[in-house]
């Protein structure tokens, strides 16, 4: 079994990307240069190309794909937790304890199964004052029996 999980990349991370490309390449119109005038037969270059060039347009993200083929992951999504997640891509929650009354769960057991969602990088769980609001960083999520 494996699944294959989907989300998208936030501001932090695109700048970092784009920090990378930087030093590999020094500049976009130098990577430019080196695929199209020199017909670089580099791969990496070509995708870093695409990916560079998507960044710069208005509105550019990136979006990250893991696939997992380990049984540990089926622990990490029960039922339940899968229920949090749909919840959380339903719509803007403010607190954990707004999500365990809309699910009416128990905030304790909604909480554990948030920070066990969150250590799968499914789930970020930000400070706002007193609150921790869940957001769900998940934007697709694919199981399937193919190896």
């Amino acid at each position: 079994m494996r699944v294959e999980i989907a989300r998208d990349v936030g501001a932090a991370d695109v700048g970092r990307e784009v920090e990378g490309l930087k030093a590999r390449h020094k500049s976009f119109e130098a990577l430019r240069q080196r695929v199209f005038v020199e017909r670089c037969n580099e791969p990496d270059a070509e995708d870093d190309y695409v990916v560079w060039r998507a960044l710069r347009e208005e509105g550019g993200a990136l979006e990250e794909r893991t696939v997992f083929e380990t049984p540990d992951v089926f622990r990490a999504l029960t039922p339940r937790r899968v229920d949090l997640l749909e919840a959380l891509r339903g719509g803007e929650v403010p607190s954990i304890k707004e999500l365990a009354a809309k699910l009416r769960r128990d905030y304790k057991n909604t909480y554990d199964d948030l920070t066990a969602l969150q250590s799968w990088g499914l789930v970020d769980l930000r400070r706002e004052g007193k609150n921790q609001r869940p957001i769900a960083l998940v934007t697709s999520l694919h199981v399937s029996w193919e190896k």
